[in-house]
């Protein structure tokens, strides 16, 4: 049979060292992919790699002596290069047939092994196609796992790869806002993602392994729906204080209304009267004592009536709370109410006051009211259950008028923002 080195010059052999170099490659690719996977198979992957080395190493070695002679000069005869050169080249040609067997077979047991098992390359693929970002990292933020959606927001935020964890979570906290436990941030393309980093606690063989986890979820969809509800919201809040500021008015203009009528049908009844007395004084012959006297005696009736009224009206206080009630806020007082007139009017005004500004101002629907009494004067505090006032209260308004009729009795109010609101009025006995 023809030997190797009749062979090696030409295209035949030059294919064997080829294909013989190429199985070595693949072999150590073998070789690599068992130990990452920490497979049972390592040993067998191994040592057929060190054998394919071995003999890639010697056709080498013998190919160099070969090119290495002179014009005219052989290999020696018995040393190592010319016995390997010696062998037919179908040995050769079977070796590389038979180690490309071999690496075949290993690959295909890896690839139904990657079919049917839980592998770490098939976890790591899995994690990359996840619609949410993941990044896992040691304490001093060393990334060891992340996958294709947070390196994407990490270029995005900091333009470049993710490596070191603490540096992108430093960047995530300058530019979101704080929702919870983690950080809402918007991108420039419209996009919105809520970053939140927690830590993972491990254990190996024996030791306690800790870990810091990032994930990065998108909110989109949510954030704008959120602000639509929350514009929606507003609008109807407007509304809202519109119609209970009209149904809390509703009733003082029907009083009014009909109070107006009233007066002006007094007053055109004794604007009648004064021109039928003038009429009188000026033409005694042509009026009537009795008729005239009939329609005097008409008149101080309806005005005593209408005295007698008045004298019997409904207490300030009492509809001072009912208002309250019909714009929807709860009015609970503490303590014994007076029973000066002057008093319970400035308390029903700042009932009034204070309950516009619970629904208006504030959101809320419970006024506090507490009535302490000492021997030179009453005390009442106002508070509600809405939110605290943001600024500084400024006393205009109804505040204004009402600290003008506390004035004129001789009281005084106070008011203070922080950390609640709180109305006292001091009303001297």
């Amino acid at each position: 049979m023809t030997p190797m080195l009749k062979v090696f010059p030409s295209i035949p052999g030059m294919m064997i060292y080829t294909a013989a170099l190429v199985l070595v490659i693949l072999q150590l690719a073998v070789l690599l992919h068992s130990v990452h996977e920490k497979r049972k198979s390592i040993f067998s992957a191994a040592l057929l790699f060190i054998i394919s080395l071995i003999v890639i190493w010697l056709m080498l070695f013998t190919a160099q002596a070969y090119k290495n002679l002179d014009p005219g000069e052989v290999l020696v005869p018995g040393s190592l290069p010319d016995r390997i050169f010696s062998l037919p080249w179908l040995v050769f040609a079977a070796w590389d047939i038979l180690a490309g067997i071999m690496v075949f077979l290993q690959i295909r047991s890896r690839i139904r092994y990657s079919g049917m098992h839980l592998t770490v390359n098939a976890v790591k693929e899995a994690i990359d196609w996840l619609p949410v970002g993941v990044c896992i990292s040691d304490m001093d933020g060393t990334v060891l796992l992340s996958n294709l959606k947070i390196n994407e927001l990490s270029k995005r935020l900091t333009n470049k790869h993710l490596f070191d964890s603490l540096a992108f979570w430093e960047k995530v906290t300058e530019n979101g806002t704080m929702h919870g436990r983690g950080y809402l941030l918007r991108m420039q393309d419209g996009t919105a993602w809520m970053f939140t980093k927690k830590p993972m606690k491990m254990y190996e063989k024996g030791r306690e392994l800790h870990y810091e986890q990032i994930f990065a979820e998108k909110m989109t969809e949510v954030c704008n729906i959120t602000d639509e509800l929350t514009a929606r919201n507003r609008h109807l809040k407007e509304v809202q204080y519109h119609m209970k500021a009209v149904a809390a008015y509703e009733r003082s203009l029907i009083t009014a209304r009909e109070v107006i009528k009233a007066r002006t049908a007094v007053h055109n009844h004794m604007n009648s009267v004064l021109l039928c007395g003038k009429h009188y004084l000026d033409h005694p012959e042509a009026v009537k004592e009795e008729e005239l006297l009939h329609l005097l005696e008409y008149n101080n009736f309806f005005q005593l009536v209408e005295s007698q009224q008045r004298g019997h009206r409904t207490d300030v206080l009492d509809d001072a709370l009912r208002n309250a009630k019909r714009i929807g806020v709860t009015v609970q007082i503490e303590g014994k109410l007076p029973e000066e007139r002057p008093v319970r009017d400035v308390i029903a005004q700042a009932v009034e006051q204070c309950a516009a500004n619970t629904v208006r101002h504030a959101d809320g629907d419970r006024l506090n009211v507490t009535i302490t009494e000492t021997d030179s004067q009453y005390i009442a505090e106002f508070t509600n259950n809405g939110k605290p006032p943001e600024e500084p209260i400024s006393e205009t308004g109804g505040l204004w008028y009402l600290r003008k009729a506390a004035e004129e009795i001789g009281a005084s109010i106070a008011v203070k923002s922080e950390p609640v609101f709180l109305l006292t009025v001091y009303i001297p006995k």
